[in-house]
């Protein structure tokens, strides 16, 4: 885990598809969104502390129909929580495009993807 410089730092914006790591705690209390996240790795005892990432799935334009008013344009994430060994759960938030760029830098695919994708598939 090391530091990065957001996205608005290096004056670049998020790309449809593309993986970012959250640079800093998001929210408050039970809807807080943490920097980094715990994951146990399927077929292994050991759990390891992960950075955050988010997928972005879409940028929208303003006042989109679906994700509420905002002035400028909107970006749509997922991330992945483990829920039990070898299970995750996938959660969809949106953020405003200068609020994403502070809040994200460049980004990798989690092992936790993998995962989830295999479960997709079983299901």
């Amino acid at each position: 885990m090391t530091e990065s410089k957001s996205l608005a730092a290096l004056g670049e914006v998020p790309a449809r598809g593309s993986w970012y790591q959250l640079l800093s705690d998001f929210g408050e209390g039970v809807g807080m969104l943490t920097k980094t996240h715990r994951y146990r790795p399927s077929g292994s005892d050991e759990v390891q502390e992960s950075d955050r990432m988010l997928l972005v799935l879409a940028v929208v334009e303003p006042a989109s129909y679906g994700v509420g008013y905002s002035p400028e344009e909107t970006v749509v994430a997922m991330w992945l929580e483990q829920t039990a060994p070898g299970r995750f759960s996938q959660h969809h938030l949106s953020f405003p495009m200068t609020q994403f760029t502070e809040l994200v830098a460049p980004g990798e695919e989690p092992p936790e993807y993998g995962d989830w994708q295999t479960q997709m598939a079983e299901s």
